[in-house]
């Protein structure tokens, strides 16, 4: 899967180019190194024009934040309407959030230096508003997609927490790494490996093999259905 990038919106105006810019410059440098100055260069426009039309470099952030250029919305990550999700096993629904929670990363290069710097323990506006985003749109997600109780046993919340993390840390790698344990990131068949590895981990282990996970796993091995 290879990384490409959102366009935030299309047209030129200019409250799109300073929010153009602050994404460019997010992605380039991380946010500790984003200001106000920088931003209005990158746009080509005055640092005042900034100010007038946002309050400020901590109000435009805060605007970026709340787009869903920033994290993407629950159809986004449903693969189309997340209400369609309900009724289906449980195992799909997790393997579904989590590939395109994935993609979603891949696709926003300035929320995955956003994440980075997260992991580095630095704290600043946009970290703050990934943690609430990212915490609330998953709650949404869950609880449009989801229909009845877990299975006995199953913790669906430290469930969750894991693969979020193990997720989040593969896309932050990506952007200093080409692999990691022999799979490759810079290539449409390694990200395809992951993909199909989610769904072997989590619709094969919670709905069972007959979910399809029989079949994933032979596309993950480069085996035949009966050696799973």
């Amino acid at each position: 899967m290879p990384a490409r990038i959102i366009p935030l919106r299309d047209g030129h105006d200019t409250r799109q180019r300073i929010l153009d810019a602050l994404a460019t410059l997010l992605a380039l440098a991380g946010p500790s190194r984003v200001t106000s100055a920088a931003v209005a260069a990158r746009a080509g426009v005055d640092e005042a024009l900034v100010r007038r039309i946002f309050g400020g470099l901590a109000r435009l952030q805060d605007t970026f934040a709340r787009s869903d250029a920033f994290w993407p919305d629950v159809d986004e990550l449903a693969g189309g309407s997340v209400l369609a999700l309900r009724g289906q096993p449980l195992g799909a629904v997790l393997a579904q959030f989590f590939r395109a929670y994935l993609r979603a990363m891949m696709a926003r290069p300035w929320t995955l230096a956003v994440m980075e710097a997260e992991a580095r323990g630095e704290h600043c506006l946009l970290t703050h508003a990934l943690a609430y985003v990212r915490e609330r749109r998953a709650l949404e997600f869950f609880e449009a997609a989801l229909d009845g109780d877990p299975p006995p046993g199953l913790d669906l919340s430290a469930v969750i927490l894991l693969m979020a993390m193990a997720v989040s840390a593969i896309g932050i790698r990506s952007r200093s790494e080409h692999s990691l344990g022999g799979i490759a990131l810079d290539s449409p068949a390694g990200w395809a490996r992951i993909e199909r590895s989610i769904e072997f981990l989590l619709a094969g282990a919670i709905d069972g093999p007959r979910s399809g996970a029989r079949t994933c796993c032979g596309a993950a091995l480069g085996e035949n259905e009966e050696k799973c």
